[in-house]
C-alpha cells in the first residue's frame, strides 16, 4: 500500500504561513538569547534557553 502524500489546502495553507514565520521566529530566539535572561535565571527559563537553543541549531543547520 503506497502512502498517500496528498495534502489538504488548509494544511497548505498553514504550511505556508509557518514557513513565512520562520525568519522571524528564528530571530525572536535569537534575542532571547542574546539577552541572555539574566534577570529571572531559574529551572524553567533555563529550560526554555536550550529549547531555543535547539531551535536555533536546527534552524541554522548546526550542532546544539
Amino acid at each position: 500500500r503506497l502512502y498517500d502524500t496528498r495534502r489538504s489546502r488548509a494544511e497548505d495553507e498553514a504550511n505556508a504561513h509557518l514557513i513565512a514565520a520562520a525568519p522571524d521566529l528564528l530571530e525572536a530566539l535569537q534575542s532571547l538569547i542574546d539577552m541572555d535572561v539574566a534577570y529571572q535565571r531559574g529551572p524553567k527559563v533555563e529550560d526554555a534557553v536550550e529549547i531555543a537553543r535547539a531551535a536555533i541549531a536546527k534552524a541554522t543547520g548546526e550542532q546544539a
